[in-house]
């Protein structure tokens, strides 16, 4: 396994795990301060995020293959991510909102607060050097 895909997993499955604190804390607090219906609209909200997190680590990772056969065709998986990752977040909140008649306030802060997500995740991409095992000096 290539090194760019190890860390390209270290850093979909630390941004998941975040996203998925900020999420239920935001839900959380919500469900104190509004009530049972807030929870479940900021716990939609939290999930645009994850499942837009989702496709384009799915995008990237074919962009990746794709790359290593033509790399033009690699710029455009990730441009078509970029694109369905869009209409994604705006179909999904659109049926929350509409559909679901979801709380559209607990909705935007959840997908809000759980976006910060991005700016705090830090991932060491440097390549760690291998340790020597069985060598005494």
């Amino acid at each position: 396994m290539s090194f760019a895909i190890v860390v390209m997993r270290r850093v979909v499955r630390r941004l998941l795990i975040v996203q998925i604190i900020i999420t239920l804390f935001v839900a959380l607090v919500y469900l104190v301060l509004h009530g049972l219906d807030n929870l479940s609209a900021a716990f939609y909200g939290g999930c645009i995020t994850l499942s837009g997190t989702l496709l384009m680590a799915w995008r990237i990772a074919r962009a990746g293959e794709a790359a290593t056969i033509e790399k033009q065709q690699g710029f455009i998986e990730i441009y078509i991510g970029a694109l369905q990752k869009f209409i994604l977040t705006l179909v999904l909140m659109a049926f929350g909102m509409g559909y679901l008649k979801l709380d559209p306030l607990a909705i935007l802060v959840s997908f809000a607060a759980t976006q910060l997500s991005f700016i705090a995740n830090k991932v060491d991409t440097s390549h760690a050097p291998e340790k020597k095992q069985g060598h005494c000096n």
